[in-house]
């Protein structure tokens, strides 16, 4: 067993659960097996024993990211996403091969382990290649393998054929300690009415995660009403997808009765706040999802999308979006901001073992340095969660353990060569803007 013994340990057993100053994690076998006060640590002379100067907190969950897309970062400056994915994505996405994507998996899930993210939620294409990396990094993924109908798009095979790639996937990973398998549907508007039909179909009978973009511009409500006659939820709820698990991506222009729609069918939404702020999508009704009982993760997008995958900096930003776009200093407090980006955004895909430190959950966490912007700590202003939120930062972060094996050690990725890892990246980036 292992005992890590921390000046200050966050647990995220609760919302509004309090830090622990001098507190215990023991960890066996890659989970948690007891946490809490040093003064009520049970005995354990056999235990290897880790001292943490600093924070200890749950792993970070980042639920909607497209991680290998750290090959396109900084392509399509300054368009709306529609031209953002018609005008350059797309056709560069087009020539992408598995290694392509294999390398800038492994490249950005260096970058997410290093700013204390354990668990993403993936939707990007060659999905088998994205897990591959994924296991060679140490990072743990859900894979939502996506499914897209375009012309430009024709070499990943027909909808059938990527569906049957999908349940292929799955098998293959069923019962991995790392990667679970989802199906990612683009957006209603860019997957055909028999292509969704089947989704739903194939996720009902093996229980599998939909991940999908919903309600991230304006023109997409009306593009799904032109063709079905009803907005996006609506028409997800009439085709049987809302039946199952759902992760819908972004949730920028819903409204009242789709808000409603969501908590009633139990859909959970990641929200994205800097990424929807650089294509100028809106500002999504977090408050009132939150309100209405509709778990609410936060997360970063894809790197392309928007540049950083700092989930300090999304808790910060979705904070700030909350308070200014209503007025009201209490929209979002940073205590719920960390919650949605730990326990909360676990919950979102059914994962009650991730992002929390108790007896059961999975060891995935990290280890924050108390630097010169948490200070002064004067009792009793001082609280740990909400430092960590306003003060943390990806360079705050010194170690992060992943199902308990030490994924990054004194700030360096020790699972792969990161050094290595960003120059075949880089190369690959150049050809495929070519």
């Amino acid at each position: 067993m292992d005992r890590y013994i921390a000046d200050h340990l966050i647990t995220m057993e609760r919302a509004d659960g309090p830090s622990v100053a001098g507190g215990v994690v023991d960890v066996e076998d890659g989970a948690v097996v007891w946490s809490g006060s040093i003064q009520d640590a049970p005995e354990a002379a056999d235990a290897s024993v880790h001292r943490i100067t600093g924070i200890l907190m749950p792993g970070i969950v980042d639920i909607h990211c497209h991680t290998p897309m750290v090959l396109l970062r900084g392509a399509g400056e300054g368009l709306s996403v529609d031209r953002w994915l018609n005008e350059v994505m797309w056709p560069r996405e087009a020539r992408l091969t598995r290694e392509d994507v294999a390398a800038g998996m492994r490249w950005g899930a260096t970058e997410l382990l290093r700013g204390g993210v354990t668990t993403t939620v993936e939707m990007y294409f060659h999905s088998r290649g994205v897990a591959e990396a994924a296991v060679d990094v140490g990072l743990r993924s859900v894979v939502t393998a996506p499914i897209l109908e375009d012309e430009q798009l024709t070499a990943f095979g027909t909808w059938q054929e990527q569906l049957d790639d999908i349940a292929e996937l799955e098998r293959s990973y069923a019962d991995h300690r790392l990667i679970d398998v989802g199906i990612g549907p683009h957006a209603a508007y860019s997957v055909s009415d028999e292509c969704m039909r089947a989704i739903a179909d194939l996720a009902a009978e093996r229980d599998l995660l939909v991940h999908i973009h919903v309600a991230e511009q304006q023109w997409e409500d009306a593009a799904v009403r032109e063709r079905y006659g009803s907005s996006a939820p609506a028409y997800l709820d009439s085709v049987g997808i809302l039946d199952g698990r759902v992760l819908a991506a972004h949730g920028v222009w819903l409204d009242a009765a789709e808000i409603e729609r969501f908590a009633t069918r139990n859909v959970a939404v990641a929200h994205c706040p800097c990424s929807n702020m650089k294509h100028a999508s809106g500002i999504a009704p977090v408050r009132a999802m939150l309100d209405a009982g509709i778990r609410v993760g936060i997360a970063t997008d894809g790197p392309a999308s928007h540049h950083r995958l700092d989930l300090f900096e999304e808790m910060r930003t979705a904070i700030r979006l909350a308070r200014v776009s209503s007025g009201d200093a209490q929209a979002l407090d940073a205590r719920q901001a960390l919650w949605m980006a730990t326990a909360g955004a676990a919950d979102a895909i059914d994962r009650p073992d991730l992002g929390r430190l108790v007896p059961g959950a999975r060891a995935d966490m990290v280890a924050l340095e108390v630097g010169s912007a948490f200070g002064p700590l004067v009792e009793p202003e001082v609280d740990m969660r909400v430092r960590s939120v306003w003060s943390g930062s990806p360079a705050a972060v010194t170690d992060v353990w992943v199902e308990g094996r030490r994924v990054v050690a004194d700030r360096t990725v020790t699972s792969i060569d990161a050094e290595e890892a960003r120059t075949e990246a880089r190369e690959r980036a150049a050809r495929i803007a070519s």
